[in-house]
């Protein structure tokens, strides 16, 4: 079985499942689910008369429990705010990167002894799609009606880390009446502070690519959703980034509070393996607010 066919058996299919189960609680009706997943409704009905469970126990066996709950959040959250294209092309290009970074090789060599040897995925080549990540996050905050209260008095970005740095929007995001608001489509090197800051969180955990900041608010609610951490006082850019990146040190959190300083105001810094999955944590705090 060549590693695109594995990738199907272990990974796409079971995912596919999950997310048709997901979709079905959520109130979408079978034709949707089909339509979404690029799957006939035939076969959505099968995949929902299968439990739940199987395709969780299936996806565990390729990625961990904390992992498999940000991939469900970001594609679900993606299936209420972006296209049908846009949810296939997260999807498949998750999946390509389990390949093209090896992950699956442990799994594939134990199913298929003769593979010991095996670095096919080596030769897998993704064609890096960071702007359109960070694009398509912005577009899920533009949709939520309270997000708007979340933007800090020195404005918000979202940046990802690609192959290009680090990737944000120009001139930041801002707020006009309710509606969010950037200037320009997001490209490499404009915000050279939250760039040097998921840097170094990069460091430490390299499955942390993006970052947010957004206003201080909502803490007491947020540590009931998210995984919080709180610093400060910070009284400059370089003591924020020493003080926030230091906390991963004890393990990888979803918001970072920290309580600025001297002409430093407060922020929340939000963290993810992508721009989308830190939309969709941002997209929770908001609930708070």
């Amino acid at each position: 079985m060549v590693p695109v066919e594995f990738l199907v058996e272990v990974f796409i299919a079971p995912l596919k499942g999950l997310l048709a189960h997901e979709l079905a609680q959520r109130g979408y009706s079978q034709s949707k689910i089909g339509q979404l997943l690029g799957i006939s409704q035939p076969a959505v009905s099968a995949y929902l008369k299968n439990p739940r469970d199987i395709y969780e126990e299936k996806l565990l066996k390729v990625i961990d429990k904390r992992e498999l709950e940000r991939l469900l959040r970001s594609a679900a959250s993606l299936v209420e705010s972006a296209s049908p294209e846009e949810v296939l092309r997260y999807v498949n290009n998750y999946g390509l990167t389990l390949l093209s970074t090896l992950k699956l090789c442990p799994l594939h060599r134990a199913t298929y002894p003769v593979l010991q040897n095996c670095e096919i995925c080596r030769d897998v080549q993704i064609y890096t799609e960071t702007a359109r990540r960070v694009e398509t996050a912005f577009e899920i905050l533009r949709r939520c009606d309270r997000c708007h209260k979340l933007i800090p008095k020195v404005l918000t970005n979202i940046v990802e880390l690609g192959l290009e740095g680090g990737v944000g929007f120009p001139g930041r995001i801002y707020v006009e009446g309710n509606q969010l608001v950037a200037r320009g489509r997001p490209k490499p090197n404009v915000s050279k502070f939250l760039t040097s800051l998921i840097q170094e969180v990069n460091k430490i955990h390299s499955e942390v690519k993006a970052v947010a900041n957004i206003a201080y608010v909502g803490l007491d609610c947020v540590r009931g959703r998210l995984k919080t951490a709180e610093v400060g006082p910070s009284n400059s850019e370089e003591e924020i980034i020493t003080n926030v990146a230091s906390v991963f040190k004890r393990g990888i959190f979803d918001v970072v509070y920290d309580s600025g300083g001297r002409g430093i105001e407060p922020n929340a810094y939000v963290f993810g393996i992508d721009a989308i999955d830190v939309a969709t944590k941002i997209l929770e705090i908001a609930r708070c607010v």
